[in-house]
């Protein structure tokens, strides 16, 4: 009679789950800059939405409200060397990047905005709005926001399109000698995408310092994740 043995994946897999101890014991001046940070992308897309409304932005202007928190607390603790990019819906990565490099101290919550956080608002606006003074000159606009100087290595258009992109980042990286690191951002629309599981693939057979940050929200535009996919537990695709 045949027989049945249980399976485990050959790369650990494990779920990390903060405690109340562990913000208990988390640094006051690192939460106040986190919700310093919090505020500002929040405002920004507000005001990004209210020119939108106004027809005042040309092309599409996808919000991140609400999906803050995963750029700010996974970007905050990386250094400028780090590379980060994003999908379609990266303002929040892009500004988490963005400020966290020039204000590595942190930002003050009760004091004034300081002169490179105001340049680091003013030209993220700029570029979404299509404005010379935008990182790129108002010509990649919302969906491909970069800055390379901070490691902000740019916003992706295509579903998906950054991962592979992050995989070199990181092959370079190591390449290179370098410890540095590479944080990609998309979705669960994208998970399924030939190219992203063809990254995280190359990217475990060789190692790579490089990690995929599923952005769930459970729906693909109007497709459940349930309707996609046969194992709704993201992660297991890594």
């Amino acid at each position: 009679m045949a027989t049945h043995s249980p399976l485990a994946p050959a790369t650990p897999w494990v779920e990390v789950a903060a405690t109340e101890h562990d913000w208990d014991q988390a640094d006051p001046k690192l939460l106040t800059s986190m919700l310093s940070q919090l505020a500002l992308i929040r405002s920004f897309e507000e005001y990004v939405l209210i020119l939108a409304g106004k027809g005042l932005i040309h092309g599409p202007a996808h919000s991140s409200i609400g999906q803050e928190g995963g750029a700010v607390g996974s970007i905050i603790t990386l250094t400028g060397a780090d590379e980060v990019n994003g999908s379609h819906r990266g303002h929040h990565q892009f500004l988490a990047k963005a400020l966290a490099y020039v204000e590595p101290a942190g930002i003050d919550p009760t004091a004034d905005l300081t002169p490179a956080v105001r340049e680091v608002l003013t030209r993220s606006l700029a570029e979404i709005c299509g404005l010379a003074r935008g990182y790129c000159r108002g010509r990649g606009g919302s969906m491909h926001l970069q800055w390379k100087e901070a490691g902000a290595m740019g916003t992706n258009a295509i579903v998906g399109g950054g991962v592979p992109q992050a995989a070199g980042f990181a092959w370079a990286n190591r390449f290179a000698g370098t410890d540095a690191v590479s944080v990609t951002y998309f979705g669960d629309g994208a998970v399924n995408i030939g190219s992203v599981l063809e990254s995280m693939n190359l990217a475990s057979a060789w190692k790579l310092p490089v990690c995929f940050f599923i952005e769930n929200n459970q729906y693909a535009v109007a497709t459940t994740v349930q309707e996609a996919t046969g194992e709704p537990r993201l992660s297991a695709r890594g």
